[in-house]
């Protein structure tokens, strides 16, 4: 499946640290970091990753304990990924 993102600072700037505690997080539950898209430097980004099959609940909860931090929000966009031979 692919997982897209969407992260917004909290405050001035999301450290680039909260990044990759994010791919950190997401790779222990199976995703692959595919794109990162900048939407505005140090504020927004967008982020896509191919992983499992997982309920968008419990990736919430996995992303939830990063956020609860005070560093972010977050929305995420689950679609069903196509591998072609």
């Amino acid at each position: 499946m692919l997982l897209i993102v969407n992260l917004a600072a909290k405050g001035e700037t999301l450290p680039t640290e909260t990044l990759a505690k994010v791919d950190s997080e997401l790779a222990n539950s199976g995703f692959r970091k595919e794109v990162r898209s900048v939407i505005k430097p140090g504020k927004e980004y967008s982020i896509t990753y191919d992983g499992p099959n997982m309920e968008k609940s419990q990736i919430e909860g996995i992303l939830q304990a990063l956020a609860d931090q005070g560093m972010f929000t977050f929305s995420i966009e689950v679609e069903e990924s196509v591998k072609f031979p």
